[in-house]
């Protein structure tokens, strides 16, 4: 059984908090589904601020991710979140074993309700985010993609001992920075929530409930807000408690 939350709309710093809240206090396999109000950048785990700001094309709120990969213009997406223990609740038992499934069921999804998407069948790209900072412009293999080009869903992940956050975001447009490096998934945005949350169920095989953050899960959003992603020597400098 899942675990589903309401869709959350928030800034960054609230949105990562939460889901490293979920995978320090969670007791039970997670999903969410969010947007982010304001629209924000997130930098990847190891990626350099100043050069990834100085990129930009117009002044964005800018977030640091504890999952790892590039730098993602969060408007016109969907985020989802899962959180668990590998080796349960339909979660392979290794993390690179994760992405496969999750993105395979959830292209069958999207196209079944009208849209598109068909996996990449190799790695491509700066995989160390340096000379290209922009996830999308990068697809890994078992990434999602348009027939004609451009990149539509990818995921990252971070695990702590047998625990693991998987992020990843589904486009329903473009932006100023990736332009064409991403496609859309050709669903609006209800009917992309939809698809994206089947097929991730049908990936891990679970029935879902919903449900609510516990105390104890709000109490820790709250704290890693406050040491974290509020906190400019995480943002900008990677510094700060152990991630």
């Amino acid at each position: 059984m899942i675990r589903i939350l309401s869709p959350l709309l928030a800034d960054g710093p609230q949105q990562m908090a939460l889901d490293e809240a979920l995978l320090e206090a969670a007791t039970v396999t997670t999903l969410r589904l969010y947007r982010w109000d304001p629209p924000t950048v997130s930098l990847g785990y190891f990626q350099d601020y100043h050069s990834i700001a100085a990129a930009l094309p117009e002044p964005i709120a800018l977030v640091r991710r504890i999952t790892g990969g590039g730098a993602i213009w969060h408007d016109h997406e969907l985020t989802y979140a899962i959180v668990g223990q590998l080796g349960r609740d339909g979660l392979p038992a290794r993390t690179r074993d994760c992405y496969a499934p999750l993105h395979a069921a959830v292209a069958a999804a999207v196209i079944s309700a009208g849209g598109q998407a068909e996996r990449q069948s190799h790695t491509v790209g700066d995989r160390r985010y340096r000379d290209e900072p922009r996830c999308f412009a990068s697809p890994a293999a078992e990434d999602l993609i348009a027939p004609r080009g451009g990149k539509i869903l990818g995921s990252a992940a971070r695990t702590r001992g047998d625990r693991i956050l998987i992020h990843g975001s589904l486009k329903l447009a473009s932006n100023p920075w990736d332009q064409d490096v991403v496609a859309p998934c050709g669903l609006e945005a209800d009917a992309a929530a939809a698809a994206l949350k089947a097929g991730l169920l049908e990936a891990l095989g679970q029935s879902a409930e919903a449900g609510t953050c516990t105390e104890t899960e709000l109490a820790a959003a709250a704290r890693i807000q406050a040491e974290r992603y509020s906190n400019d020597d995480w943002v900008v400098h990677r510094r700060g408690p152990r991630a």
